[in-house]
């Protein structure tokens, strides 16, 4: 069975390689002629365009002067435009010496033109004439003479691509003879190898089989291989295969249920913390008044009382807006004045903590389609997360940046420790908190709502220190979208 492979693959192999080195130098030397013929027809279509251009300016020109009106500069530009485009599509030296020829009548054509008399003059409307048969008579037949040499180059070159063209049929008829006989000696020589290729493949197969399954029979081969056996052995591996998956959903389904159990429990944990401190100061005080008779309840124990409720309601509070968000209203919304506001809301707590807030924002509107509130939400709460990084003193600076193609930025930036290395990757998953009283579910809330919108929230440390969380928001949420100008930093 060795030696007839090599009987027939050695003059195959031979063919095969004449075929490609036949194939490769046609293809070179058919592309090469292509690529010029193709390169001069396409310089030659670029004069053209401009010339036939140049010649519609030319006689618009004509008209109007014929017309006498004499307001025609906006031409002369156009015309001169046309005549600089002229000479950089002009490659040729026949081209070239028309094109200098142009030049020149149209020179002469303008001095004539600039140096008319004044409007009201007895030989002004003769000199007018003139200089129009002029224009007529020489620039515009100098310009018809370009415009029929790039016409016969043009011809020249389609002349060229239809022999280039009748090479390639030729070319490809030769080579499809000699594929024809090469395919020819392939056939008989797969025919041979093929069998040989079907029995490996049924041994891997079962093999795999054997793997997958511990009562797979033994493996056992007779007679030549066919396709026949293999799609049978093909079908018992893809009824394995399937039984093999179901398996796998289903313990995918078991391990999803207990991760869901255990979020459950990871959320029911973190709500007994957090209410568990606010009652137990609660239960101290009632305990204290309930052993003494004569101690009653202060106006300030029921504040305290009121603050430590309401501490409890946030938390809860927290908890809803993270497993069971708000449905977003959207509409028009001015970030630029939502900047301002959020500005305004932490301004108090920014001078108790000797924070000087800084804002670069646009001069005009930024408008996006979003749920203000919801946007408020997140600004709010990446603010004072920086204000709670800076308790005795820093800077936070809110930049708010229109980008073209690219979108809406909206950047928070502090001059704060920064955040931990160990935490920074997974600072947006729930119950992931920087902060020894957090809960670890602003950041995560925060990102689902900007997820919501379209868009997406990023953090990095700064150097030396500091933070800077980033809000994308794309360009398709924009009502009219606009270069926003940064202007000078403004202080509170």
């Amino acid at each position: 069975m060795r030696v007839l492979n090599w009987r027939y693959f050695a003059p195959l192999v031979i063919l095969g390689l004449g075929l490609i080195a036949l194939c490769i130098f046609m293809a070179i030397t058919l592309f090469s002629q292509y690529r010029s013929s193709n390169l001069i027809l396409r310089e030659n279509v670029n004069s053209k365009r401009v010339a036939v251009e140049l010649e519609e300016c030319l006689t618009d020109l004509i008209a109007l002067e014929n017309d006498q009106v004499e307001r025609v500069t906006v031409l002369h530009e156009r015309i001169s435009l046309l005549l600089d485009h002229l000479s950089l599509v002009a490659d040729q030296e026949s081209e070239q010496e028309i094109k200098s020829r142009l030049d020149e009548q149209y020179q002469i054509y303008l001095n004539r033109w600039n140096h008319l008399p004044p409007l009201g003059h007895s030989e002004h409307e003769q000199k007018r004439k003139e200089v129009t048969q002029f224009l007529d008579s020489s620039v515009r037949k100098v310009c018809d003479e370009f415009i029929q040499y790039n016409d016969r180059r043009i011809e020249e070159s389609v002349a060229n691509e239809e022999k280039v063209l009748r090479r390639l049929a030729w070319g490809l008829a030769l080579v499809g003879v000699l594929g024809g006989v090469a395919g020819i000696v392939l056939g008989y020589a797969v025919a041979r190898t093929v069998a040989v290729s079907i029995r490996k493949l049924q041994v891997q197969i079962r093999d795999v089989a054997g793997k997958m399954s511990a009562d797979s029979p033994a493996i056992v081969l007779t007679g030549e291989g066919d396709f026949t056996s293999l799609h049978r052995e093909m079908d018992q591996l893809s009824r394995q295969i399937t039984e093999v998956l179901e398996t796998l959903q289903q313990r995918e389904r078991e391990i999803l249920r207990s991760e869901q159990l255990a979020a459950v429990g990871q959320l029911a944990a973190g709500v007994a913390h957090e209410i568990r401190n606010p009652l137990t100061s609660i239960k101290l005080m009632v305990q204290t008044t309930l052993e003494n008779e004569n101690n009653t309840l202060t106006r300030e124990d029921l504040l305290l009382f009121e603050g430590e409720i309401r501490r409890i309601e946030s938390s809860l509070q927290i908890f809803l807006d993270f497993t069971r968000p708000q449905k977003a209203n959207r509409q028009q919304t001015d970030l630029k004045s939502l900047v301002e506001e959020v500005k305004g809301l932490v301004r108090g707590r920014a001078v108790k903590q000797k924070v000087q807030i800084h804002s670069q924002l646009p001069e005009t509107e930024v408008s996006v389609i979003a749920d203000r509130e919801q946007f408020r939400q997140v600004l709010v709460n990446l603010c004072l997360n920086s204000l709670d990084a800076m308790p005795q003193s820093g800077e936070l600076t809110l930049i708010l940046e229109s980008i073209p193609e690219k979108g809406i930025q909206l950047r928070v930036r502090d001059t704060g420790p920064g955040i931990a290395p160990s935490i920074l990757p997974r600072l947006f998953e729930p119950f992931v908190s920087g902060k020894d009283t957090g809960l670890g579910l602003g950041l995560a809330i925060s990102k689902r709502i900007v997820e919501e919108h379209g868009g997406k929230i990023t953090v990095t440390n700064l150097k030396p220190n500091g933070t800077e969380f980033v809000i994308h928001i794309p360009q398709n949420l924009q009502d009219a979208p606009s270069v926003a100008r940064l202007p000078r930093e403004k202080s509170l």
